[in-house]
């Protein structure tokens, strides 16, 4: 039986992501499938230091927690060499597989070249090239890798900035040269790293999947929630997952509203997330059409991609997949996306959702208006193609075929 060792920088019950997300759902199709794992959840930018296993939904954890940083630890934490390799050892997995590695260094590559442990990484954004993870400037530009290849110097340095050394691609890539395959989501997030100089042959595609479950009942759901959920039952209804955060469009999103509030009777649009108080305190205002619910728990959000008429995804950096459209989908709920990164992957243009230019919140407007003008039929008609696109070729069990596919050829 083959045994794996996941290693992570956060995973629930703490802050849930499209990262941990993805991860938690490949845990429970490896789990049906007879795989044995366990998930080591490691990080160095914690308030209080700790060690302790526990079970999500019977889920294997460790969670080790530092509570100093320094910035030289950004690139490589002996500390969690340690941790890594002791868990190596004790645990003896066939490989390891990583994904997300800021807040704990590329200390697990380095652990795994000493213990001589196979690795395999997958990539849910763009850490190996960007400081801040998504090739976005300070100017509100993307970055192009191929243009600049020791970096732009011109990051956006808010939310997670980490390692912004000199030559820091170049160093990044040689400490994870022990990586068999980098494992992508998207064919987009594999070109930009082509684009950057990494072979094309040290990647594989590797589409998400996520457990298909019943959407929980009212009175499973937090009050806000609920109340948003009734609500949609009479009033058009969009859903903005992305809270306030600048990166995920909010701005766009803010620009757009007036526009959406005089063309559709009775909006509703539900603001979910967290972010800048500041952004926030702008979406209140446009009370009682905006509903601004902050954070919500991840297995609380299904309720509300299937209580949305739309999904809005106006990100203004390259997604590397996007989540939001997936879990969208997955309830039939269509989407009205950013053409940037992997979106055009998913959103096909009028038929499981629409397609609109980064930051055009006119054009963000016009296509979700022109979605509520169709006839209800037509409306349906999306929402079907929407679940369709997921069971047939998004379901988790593709995702962890596809996988093992991944760990048998690094094993072979």
């Amino acid at each position: 039986m083959m045994r794996v060792l996941f290693v992570t920088n956060t995973f629930p019950p703490d802050y849930t992501g499209g990262a941990e997300v993805s991860l938690y759902h490949t845990c429970r199709g490896l789990m049906a499938a007879g795989v044995t794992y366990r998930v080591l959840h490691i990080n160095n930018r914690r308030q209080a230091a700790g060690d302790d296993r526990f079970s999500v939904d019977g889920i294997p954890v460790r969670r080790v927690q530092f509570d100093s940083h320094r910035i030289w630890q950004d690139i490589l934490d002996r500390r969690v060499v340690e941790v890594v390799r002791q868990e190596i050892r004790r645990f003896r997995p066939d490989l390891v597989h990583v994904h997300n590695v800021s807040g704990s260094s590329l200390a697990p590559f380095v652990a795994c070249r000493a213990e001589h442990a196979p690795v395999v990484n997958t990539l849910h954004d763009y850490w190996l090239l960007c400081p801040n993870n998504m090739l976005y400037r300070r100017d509100g530009s993307t970055c192009d890798p191929a243009a600049h290849p020791d970096g732009c110097r011109q990051c956006f340095r808010r939310y997670d900035y980490w390692a912004p050394v000199p030559y820091r691609r170049r160093l990044f890539a040689r400490l994870t040269a022990n990586v068999r395959f980098f494992i992508s989501p998207s064919q987009a997030l594999i070109a930009q790293h082509v684009a950057a100089g990494y072979a094309p042959g040290r990647f594989r595609c590797v589409r998400h999947g996520i457990e298909d479950r019943p959407i929980p009942p009212a009175d499973q759901l937090s009050g806000p929630v609920a109340e948003v959920c009734a609500a949609a039952q009479t009033r058009p209804t969009l859903l903005f997952a992305g809270g306030g955060v600048e990166i995920k469009g909010a701005q766009t999103m803010l620009d757009a509203l007036p526009a959406l509030m005089a063309a559709i009777d009775g909006l509703q649009l539900i603001v979910a997330g967290g972010g800048d108080d500041v952004i926030l305190r702008r979406f209140r205002r446009h009370a009682p059409a905006a509903q601004v619910l902050g954070p919500v728990p991840f297995q609380q959000m299904r309720a509300l991609y299937a209580a949305a008429d739309l999904v809005l995804l106006p990100s203004v950096v390259p997604e590397s997949f996007s989540m939001v459209v997936y879990e969208a989908f997955q309830a039939g709920a269509p989407a009205v996306g950013a053409a940037i990164g992997a979106v055009p992957e998913l959103i096909a243009h009028d038929m499981r959702g629409y397609l609109f230019p980064p930051g055009d919140a006119g054009a963000l407007a016009a296509q979700a208006a022109a979605h509520f003008a169709k006839p209800a039929y037509e409306r349906r008609r999306m929402r079907h193609a929407c679940r369709e696109f997921i069971v047939s070729q998004l379901s988790l069990a593709n995702h962890v075929t596809a996988l093992q596919r991944v760990y048998q050829e690094v094993l072979a």
